[in-house]
């Protein structure tokens, strides 16, 4: 089927744009933003698009997180035949200028959030490293990503209040992902849920004036990675220096034990890079937090990321996470809104984190959920 996307000169294979090179149902291209006021530290915006040419869904939603409410919004399309098209509803995203901004629009809906934002990016993009695993002979994860941090103005409303977002109180990243992907089933009604083995998770933004710090990883055991990807990158007008690609890292986390979900309280990251240089990163995090299950991460009440929802599907709903229930149902994944310090300086960004039943550290926050 042609579509625009057929005009550039960007093809891979013998076939229109619509069509992959492989017909896995679980091949996914995925659009992720997160936008954090570093000034009141009092509100996370999420919003994200996924698209499943195998399976014809494009879904997305839009979350606001605001003094322990999170407000959620998630919706779900027949992919076919707006191939080209990033809009679900009245959740929109369109590229206004490749790996530099965007703008992304929620109209009025029932949720009672919309917004109408620009990002733009302050930083070189981090390439991440391929994430390619095998299980049994099987491919199950064939990821490439990158990430990059910018600021965001613009306009967002909640029941009750508007915002208008500047850039120098709005910051915020974004994550752009596409390949075969694992699905992750943490909805506690599920008896198909995920199982963790031991690990420690950490995915981490932190931007500085100068500079920003990206790392991902998952480490099984002291210094032993299954996957780990990670760099120093200068502003959007600077050439990248790949001395400063991350090479490993030595954490001490302090945790909140008391649940019903993980949370960080603060910690010291040592990040050693390929050129020899070293930083030192200390870290407290704020209430601000968004819970990535209000965006559809690991299902929610038997609602998965590209589930067929029919021609056209949206839901919302208020959390008031101060429930203890409501916040184990939310669970641990999230983007939870740090306050950085390197030597001098102070920055801002977010970590999502996990740690699963055995890692070798952090026993008395074991019990709890690990994502």
């Amino acid at each position: 089927m042609l579509t625009s996307f057929d005009e550039l000169m960007c093809h891979q294979l013998p076939a229109t744009m619509d069509h992959l090179h492989t017909d896995n149902p679980e091949w996914t291209e995925r659009i992720y933003i997160s936008l954090y006021n570093v000034a009141e530290k009092d509100m996370v915006v999420g919003c994200g698009v996924g698209q499943y040419p195998n399976k014809n869904v494009q879904d997305g939603f839009a979350t606001v997180w605001h003094l322990g409410k999170q407000y959620n919004f998630r919706a779900s399309r027949t992919l076919r035949p707006l191939v080209d098209k990033v809009k679900i509803g009245p959740l929109s995203i369109e590229v206004l200028e490749g790996l530099r901004s965007f703008r992304m629009v929620l109209a009025d809906n029932p949720s009672g959030i919309s917004f109408d934002i620009v990002w733009t990016a302050t930083m070189n993009p981090h390439e991440e490293e391929h994430d390619f695993r095998q299980s049994n002979g099987r491919v199950v994860q064939d990821i490439s990503r990158f990430d990059q941090a910018g600021r965001a103005r613009g306009v967002l409303s909640i029941p009750g209040k508007r915002v208008t977002l500047n850039e120098n109180d709005w910051w915020g990243h974004r994550d752009r992902s596409w390949g075969t992907r694992r699905p992750l089933r943490t909805d506690i009604s599920d008896k198909q849920r995920t199982t963790f083995a031991p690990f420690l998770f950490s995915w981490s933004v932190a931007q500085f004036r100068d500079f920003t710090l990206h790392w991902r990883f998952v480490e099984r055991g002291a210094g032993h990675y299954s996957y780990f990807s990670g760099e120093l990158v200068r502003p959007f007008d600077q050439p990248a220096d790949p001395g400063f690609i991350l090479e490993k890292t030595q954490q001490d986390f302090r945790w909140d034990a008391a649940g019903p979900v993980q949370t960080l309280r603060g910690g010291d990251i040592e990040l050693f890079f390929k050129n020899g240089e070293r930083r030192q990163v200390s870290f407290v995090t704020h209430p601000a937090r968004w819970h990535l299950k209000g965006g559809g991460y690991g299902g929610y009440r038997g609602w998965y990321h590209g589930d067929s929802r029919g021609q056209y599907y949206s839901e919302h709903e208020v959390w008031d996470l101060s429930d203890p229930v409501v916040l184990r149902e939310a669970s641990t994944l999230s983007d939870h809104l740090i306050e950085w310090r390197c030597g001098d300086e102070i920055g801002f960004g977010i970590m999502e984190y996990g740690v699963g039943p055995g890692y070798y550290k952090y026993k008395d926050i074991q019990h709890l959920p690990t994502f």
